[in-house]
């Protein structure tokens, strides 16, 4: 509307709520004239002519503002609209609902209403009665069901309400209409539109279908057409394209529209043959040189990439993903990461790229030597973006690699409360994992509370996504942790399916589950399988524990030593390692790595046993102590950390103390081998010998390969000149060790008095 015409409306509209304002109190003094000309009548005839002259002027008055008023509606529709539509609409505000009520106020606010075209364009006055009559009837609980209304009033409820973006009025009243009459164009726009307004694309694309078949040649329909079936990836868009080439009506823009078409289809060599003849054709749109590139980027042809993305760039310097693709060429080309940080720089300031280009700019950051820099970058992207599920998830997956556990931790703990992203949940298991890695106690066994949580995690990532392969394999690897290997199995298979063949993870986690199932065939094949995918320190790692299962522990510790020195803070690679040296009796390598574990994960009970296990070989007694009563405390009822603390006592002159924790080993782990064989020590230092022979038997009989058990008992046979004893128990000690010398001599002995009898 004009602004003159708004203002001559606005000043009628103005004057005739003035005149029905005087109308209605000289209504009301007539009334009160009368009322009192009654009472005067009666008691004061003599004053009867002067109050019926009042009431002449006053009917007078009366009848000059009706006529003014009549002119003022005769002359202005919106000003009789807007009273016609106002006093229906104010009956049905007071509560006085009727049929027919809303039937005079339907047709008082939608009569004048043009149905032409699905785009009208109302009055501010207009608006404001059709947003009063949708509340009043919502209010009285009516509906398009319920109003009775013919398909020309459906219609026009139904374009009022779309106006006012009111989408379920819109839609229920485009319903009605569309039953009333079928093949109305303007009623199928609407609802077309309805459900573009509410990103319904199926519904969308039933209700073009329904246009064309009314108007099959319509050059818009059909590319509105083509362009969500291209979205849906469905191969039928290319009918659409084909028809408007038939019609002679194609431009470059179904030709890019035919690329992404053909791109979708997985055929890049016709997708990128239909894009150049759309930049043939016309060279001069950005967006086509944008998805030239796009399209030569994924064929591998960076170079060309390159170029096309600099020719968007030159046409146009204001688009994100231009900039975005341009920083990830640039970024894997030597000597260019200066102009790669430029290109991610003016991306992320766009707004553009996601959490890959926010996370590139701070990986170049930190390549160029300003790693303040990159730190300060994906902070304050967070704080710009916090409700980036994705970007928060990234940082701290990427916070938990480096060992950042805590800061991981908060990153997941910032998270809007009404953000549910399964990538989140999949961080948080890893996260359970980790600290379950740094907790686990001195027997190495995993933290079962902490791996539960961790199954919580991964199972509320696949309740948001079934399809998603990397919470499968998160699953697979807790699951193979707490010893359900059928379960893990099952699980390991579900992620292979989903993320392909040439995953490494896979082939890494497979090849962990077969250790565990002591097939060392097929952890061979796995890790072979997943070099070829992809090298990494994990590789190493696992070649390490193959090497451990097959009794190769030099090759272990080679393998664990190139995961280390590509990833120092690697847990299970440097206690592996440890377990390695204590098995070659390298008690000071093993000491040096348990003090570099124990830095950086000073919970991990396991790491202080065999701290203190290294510190016993090397005479480090006291140390030694205090490292078994620090495990202790935290589980006191590992009956090895008893067993070696009562071997401490042992050593320390203190047996009275040793005999109390080797007791409790042997009632916690009755088979325990070691124990049996402190106490028979225990034994022997108080001379109590048939005791201490009875234990070393039982140490023996528990462990055959106890060399130790093996030659105090025949040492106390031989003492007690039990010949024949002895000399069997002589004989054990050298099936396990052929070059013992005290064996073969004290064996020699035997046969010699065997001989003289």
């Amino acid at each position: 509307m004009e602004p003159v015409t708004f203002l001559v409306v606005g000043l009628s509209v103005g004057a005739a709520s003035a005149l029905t304002w005087n109308l209605y109190h000289a209504r009301n003094a007539l009334q009160d004239v009368s009322d009192r000309t009654i009472v005067l009548s009666e008691s004061q005839g003599a004053h009867a002519k002067q109050t019926t002259d009042a009431l002449v002027l006053l009917q007078k008055k009366i009848d000059h503002y009706d006529d003014l008023l009549g002119a003022l509606r005769a002359t202005h529709p919106t000003v009789d609209f807007g009273m016609r539509a106002h006093q229906a609409i104010a009956s049905l505000e007071k509560g006085i609902v009727s049929a027919s009520m809303v039937q005079d106020a339907i047709d008082a606010v939608y009569s004048s209403i043009p149905l032409q075209n699905v785009d009208i364009d109302l009055s501010p006055m207009q608006a404001q009665m059709t947003s009063r009559l949708l509340s009043v009837l919502d209010q009285n609980g009516l509906t398009m069901a319920t109003l009775g209304l013919d398909g020309r009033q459906a219609l026009q409820v139904g374009l009022c309400s779309l106006h006012l973006q009111n989408l379920n009025w819109a839609e229920s009243a485009f319903g009605v209409a569309h039953q009333a009459l079928p093949g109305n164009e303007v009623v199928l726009q609407g609802l077309e539109k309805v459900a573009l307004l509410k990103a319904d694309d199926v519904l969308r694309l039933h209700w073009l279908e329904a246009q064309l078949r009314i108007d099959p040649d319509n050059p818009e329909l059909l590319r509105t057409h083509a362009h969500i079936l291209v979205r849906q990836g469905d191969e039928n868009a290319e009918k659409d394209v084909r028809r408007l080439e038939a019609l002679g009506l194609d431009t470059p823009a179904d030709r890019s529209l035919l690329a992404g078409l053909r791109h979708r289809a997985g055929s890049s060599n016709e997708a990128i043959d239909a894009i150049e003849q759309a930049l043939a054709e016309d060279n001069k749109k950005p967006d086509y040189w944008l998805q030239y590139a796009q399209l030569l980027h994924e064929a591998e042809e960076n170079e060309r990439a390159l170029e096309a993305v600099d020719s968007c760039l030159n046409l146009d310097r204001q688009i994100g993903d231009a900039w975005a693709l341009r920083a990830i060429l640039l970024s894997v080309k030597q000597g260019r990461e200066k102009e790669a940080l430029k290109a991610a720089t003016h991306a992320v300031a766009l707004d553009c790229g996601g959490a890959q280009l926010i996370v590139l700019k701070a990986d170049l950051l930190a390549e160029s030597g300003d790693v303040m820099a990159a730190e300060t970058s994906l902070e304050k992207a967070i704080e710009k973006h916090p409700m980036d599920a994705e970007l928060r998830s990234t940082v701290a997956s990427r916070r938990l690699a480096e060992g950042r556990i805590e800061v991981a931790q908060a990153l997941l703990d910032g998270t809007p409360p009404n953000i549910d992203h399964p990538e989140l949940h999949i961080v948080e298991g890893r996260l359970h994992l980790a600290r379950a890695d740094r907790r686990r106690d001195g027997t190495g066994e995993t933290d079962q509370l902490l791996l539960g949580s961790a199954i919580q995690s991964f199972e509320a990532a696949l309740q948001l996504n079934r399809e998603l392969g990397v919470a499968w394999l998160g699953l697979a690897r807790t699951q193979r942790l707490m010893k359900n290997l059928d379960e893990a199995s099952e699980s390991l298979t579900r992620a292979k399916r989903l993320l392909g063949d040439t995953d490494s993870s896979c082939s890494i986690e497979g090849a962990l589950l077969a250790i565990d199932l002591n097939d060392i065939h097929a952890a061979t094949r796995y890790i072979d399988a997943a070099e070829i995918q992809g090298s990494g320190p994990t590789i190493a790692y696992v070649r390490g524990n193959i090497a451990i299962q097959s009794g190769d522990a030099e090759r272990a510790i080679a393998m664990y030593t190139e995961t280390l020195n590509e990833r120092p803070k690697h847990i299970r690679a440097r206690l592996n390692r440890i377990s390695c040296y204590l098995g070659l009796d390298q008690a000071v390598e093993a000491r040096d790595d348990a003090n570099i574990l124990l830095s950086l994960a000073p919970e991990l009970a396991v790491a202080v046993f065999a701290k203190a296990d290294a510190q016993s070989r090397l005479g480090e007694w006291e140390e030694a102590k205090e490292g078994f009563l620090a495990v202790l405390e935290k589980a006191p009822h590992h009956h090895m950390a008893l067993t070696k603390l009562g071997a401490c006592f042992l050593a320390l002159d203190r047996p009275e103390r040793a005999e109390g924790p080797i007791n409790e080993a042997l009632r916690l782990a009755p088979d325990h081998g070691d124990a049996w064989h402190q106490r028979g020590m225990l034994y022997l230092s108080w001379g109590k010998y048939e005791a201490a022979l009875s234990d070393f038997e039982a140490a023996i009989r528990a462990d055959g390969n106890n060399l130790d058990a093996r030659v105090q008992a025949a040492a106390i046979h031989h003492a007690s000149k039990d010949i024949e004893q002895a000399s069997a128990a002589w004989r054990g000690v050298l099936a396990l060790e052929p070059d013992h010398p005290l064996a073969r001599q004290r064996l020699q002995d035997c046969e010699q008095h065997l001989a003289t009898l």
